[in-house]
């Protein structure tokens, strides 16, 4: 009788330990916007549903600013990569989403960021390496890590031109979103931003401008003038 209480008292502490790390990589955040959207990031040492939505609103982001009209992810990542993976600055105040601040914060949390940037020596980081698609950015990739000289400077240039491979890697998408996107987000303060009226100007400065002054009409070579 002992020994069956034993045993299963340590088949319940396995349970409740497994729990518990179970719940270490859930995330707080429950604000989820793109859960109806394949699930494509899967990494047990991270929260990957968090991740997923975190793919997708940067992915949404920067299709929005980038291609207003027809809102092409391609053609997002193309804009963007050419900026941020250059060094050049990026207009983040003039796009970033509330939903992207509040991903960034939750982020953080999770212990992926370090010195302002990502924390290479991150579990999240080798399951991105190991899950990417076969090709020489993931072979680039992993070789930095491997060395430990994996840098954002470094491996940035090898990125330009392959917006469209990108598109359709969504762990590379997720490197991409997690180092050039999400990192620097939490160095810019966004508490006194108001994000509806930003998005509103926006959306006004996109309208094509009107070149006819109603009090000015086009004038009908055509027509003759009528006689005083």
């Amino acid at each position: 009788m002992k020994t069956i209480s034993i045993n299963f008292l340590l088949v319940l502490l396995i349970f409740n330990l497994t729990g518990c790390k179970k719940e270490n990589n859930v995330s707080s955040f429950s604000e989820f916007k793109y859960a109806d959207k394949p699930q494509t990031i899967n990494c047990s040492s991270a929260d990957s549903k968090l991740l997923n939505e975190a793919i997708y609103t940067f992915e949404n982001d920067i299709a929005n600013f980038y291609d207003a009209k027809q809102k092409n992810v391609i053609r997002g990542y193309n804009a963007f990569i050419r900026k941020a993976a250059s060094n050049k600055k990026v207009a983040f105040e003039e796009f970033v989403s509330q939903q992207s601040v509040n991903i960034a914060k939750v982020l953080n949390d999770t212990g992926i960021f370090k010195n302002g940037g990502l924390d290479y020596n991150n579990d999240l980081i080798a399951c991105i390496g190991e899950n990417m698609a076969e090709g020489d950015l993931k072979t680039t990739f992993n070789a930095l890590l491997s060395t430990n000289s994996m840098s954002k400077t470094l491996f940035g240039p090898a990125l330009n031109g392959k917006a469209s491979s990108i598109e359709k890697d969504k762990y590379l998408g997720l490197y991409i979103a997690l180092e050039y996107f999400y990192s620097e987000i939490n160095t810019i303060d966004f508490s006194q931003m108001d994000f509806e009226k930003r998005d509103a100007e926006q959306i006004e400065k996109a309208k094509p401008i009107n070149s006819i002054n109603p009090k000015n009409p086009k004038v009908d070579f055509n027509k003759r003038p009528r006689k005083q």
